[in-house]
């Protein structure tokens, strides 16, 4: 897309989401580093950018490949050029399996899997197509939403190992259970997660089908996942965005926000109050309210469908068409609302990104 280079994002009719690069490549070298540090290859989940240009960017700052949550989602980053992928979720039903093969034609492609039907339905399809699907025995940690017991992963990585078309690359376990505790439960919760995941390698190891790949932790607890010796690949993506959730909630350290919306004054007419031309379809409202970091004295008090209603102290004086700058409180609710993202170095836009993934979600 053309772009006008002189253009300063505060310019930029609103509401717009916008990338600080400068942030985003702070936090992704951060990340990167700690990988490096603990001899971890890092694998950073795109379901809340859902861009292929931040996928290359991540990739680009030492990611190995990316990972997806939903095949559509892998579709939007193979159409972009990506060309490693792990879909770290269960892949069910023939459409999407038939989905999962034309990504396979086109990328190298690993999914987790936790059921023996579903391995054979992968293996069947992909001797079919001609290619050849890596997959990772998703593991139980502690979240109880997928994943198997160690003992039972060793019959699905046999299985994988007999079938055809299928290659055992590994396990994964994703221990999102852990991403909002406080710090001290956070670190034990995270090293019982760890113990889990290592048991099931020993399981594997016991019966000669060591794991290449174990992978798994979130951005919630990247720095305690990445050193407790359990995975040699981190999932962890969104805190390269980073928002309030990650740092109020999740207790990210040392991040800095990166994802903005602009929004503009439209209404002052009730004292104390100005209105902005963001609602919820702009900022998402799944876990929280977004914060103002353009201006002191101003606090979202609510959302509306398109309106954002915030409270002013006595001494802020702005004007219709102001703008205001907004950090979301989660940016996986926030980013699939979007076409598309402006990426901004020095408030200078420096390239608009298609958002591909949007409303990927089959």
């Amino acid at each position: 897309m053309s772009v006008d280079l002189t253009a300063n994002i505060n310019t930029v009719d609103t509401p717009v989401l916008w990338l600080d690069l400068d942030a985003f490549e702070s936090n992704v070298e951060r990340m990167y580093a700690l990988c490096k540090k603990h001899n971890v290859l890092w694998r950073p989940h795109v379901k809340a950018s859902k861009s292929p240009q931040i996928a290359h960017k991540l990739l680009t700052g030492g990611a190995h490949g990316i990972t997806c949550a939903k095949v559509s989602e892998a579709e939007a980053m193979v159409d972009g050029g990506i060309k490693d992928i792990l879909i770290a979720n269960e892949i069910i039903g023939s459409k999407k399996i038939s989905r999962l093969m034309t990504v396979a034609k086109q990328a190298h492609v690993c999914v987790a899997c936790d059921d023996a039907t579903n391995i054979q339905e992968i293996s069947d399809a992909a001797e079919n197509a001609g290619v050849e699907i890596d997959i990772l025995v998703d593991i139980n940690v502690g979240a109880n939403r997928c994943g198997v017991t160690p003992e039972q992963a060793v019959n699905l990585a046999q299985l994988v190992e007999d079938l055809p078309s299928v290659r055992l690359r590994g396990l994964m376990g994703y221990e999102g259970h852990v991403m909002g505790m406080q710090s001290e439960d956070k670190e034990a919760e995270s090293k019982a997660a760890a113990d889990i995941l290592k048991e099931a390698r020993t399981q594997l190891d016991a019966v000669g089908l060591a794991p290449e790949i174990c992978s798994g932790g979130g951005s919630g607890n990247y720095w305690h996942a990445a050193s407790l010796g359990s995975i040699n690949e981190l999932q962890a993506g969104g805190g390269a965005l980073m928002d309030i959730s990650y740092q109020e909630l999740m207790k990210v350290p040392d991040h800095r926000y990166a994802l903005f919306i602009n929004a503009q004054v439209i209404s002052k007419a009730v004292s104390g109050r100005v209105i902005l031309d963001a609602g919820w379809k702009t900022t998402g409202r799944h876990t929280g309210l977004p914060s103002i970091v353009s201006h002191e004295g101003m606090e979202v008090i609510s959302l509306n469908a398109e309106h954002t209603i915030v409270a002013v102290d006595d001494d802020v004086n702005l004007n219709h068409g102001d703008r205001v700058t907004l950090v979301p409180h989660y940016s996986d609710s926030t980013v699939l609302l979007h076409r598309e993202m402006y990426a901004v170095r020095n408030n200078f836009v420096e390239e608009i990104w298609p958002i591909t993934g949007a409303g990927a979600l089959q």
